[in-house]
């Protein structure tokens, strides 16, 4: 690679190149079933889309939040979100790089299993999930379809994915685009159990949670995998 070249990768590297938003995204943000994982920080223009079960405390907690003091998401700031909802319009939110993390649908299951504490077996979990993982406010947030965070009527709106099992790399690509100082992050509330694939033993738990996670499983091209 001549030095052109590689001058041209480095600069693309860091640059947050952003992506057209679709129309619309502004009320599908205004309606999202999980407000609490939008993420917005207006100085640095980024909002991070956080899905339960992706490192998002690890992402948000021990480095965001540090890193930028006027990020505000409606969990911590109601008032400051929800007023910048209200006026948020689709021209706004081209300039926003905005990201999120995805993870391998049926190792987030079973996260999401250990993490909520179901008091059944996993095989019930998985048989009965619309019932344990009900509220009243619908379907639990740690539950959700990760395409709900990237995706609206099948366009992408997100400028860069990350990914659960390559993040430390992804990690440092992200903290360039942003133009933040990279550390590597520090892990907190993992759930500790052994690989995923140990807990389904035949083809029918992997195919409830397989059909659940579908347009997940199509868009970022998960499979499941025995170890």
């Amino acid at each position: 690679m001549n030095i052109l070249k590689l001058m041209r990768s480095i600069f693309e590297d860091r640059a947050p190149t952003l992506q057209p938003k679709p129309p619309g995204l502004a009320e599908y943000f205004r309606t999202h079933p999980h407000p609490g994982g939008i993420i917005v920080c207006k100085s640095r223009k980024f909002i991070y889309m956080k899905p339960a079960r992706t490192a998002g405390t690890s992402i948000l907690r021990n480095y965001l939040e540090k890193e930028c003091r006027d990020i505000f998401h409606n969990k911590d700031h109601p008032a400051a979100f929800q007023g910048w909802l209200k006026q948020l319009t689709d021209n706004e939110l081209q300039d926003y790089f905005i990201f999120t993390v995805v993870r391998n649908p049926w190792d987030r299951f079973l996260s999401a299993y250990f993490y909520l504490k179901i008091p059944v077996s996993f095989e019930r979990f998985v048989g009965e999930y619309s019932i344990f993982c009900q509220t009243d406010a619908g379907i639990h947030t740690h539950t959700l379809p990760l395409y709900l965070y990237s995706h609206t009527e099948n366009r992408s709106f997100v400028d860069m994915i990350c990914r659960f099992e390559n993040l430390a790399a992804d990690w440092k690509v992200l903290c360039r685009k942003l133009s933040l100082p990279y550390r590597a992050l520090k892990w907190v509330n993992a759930t500790e159990h052994n690989h995923y694939s140990r807990y389904y033993p035949g083809d029918d738990l992997v195919n409830q949670v397989g059909e659940y996670y579908a347009t997940d499983v199509n868009l970022f091209g998960y499979e499941f995998q025995r170890k």
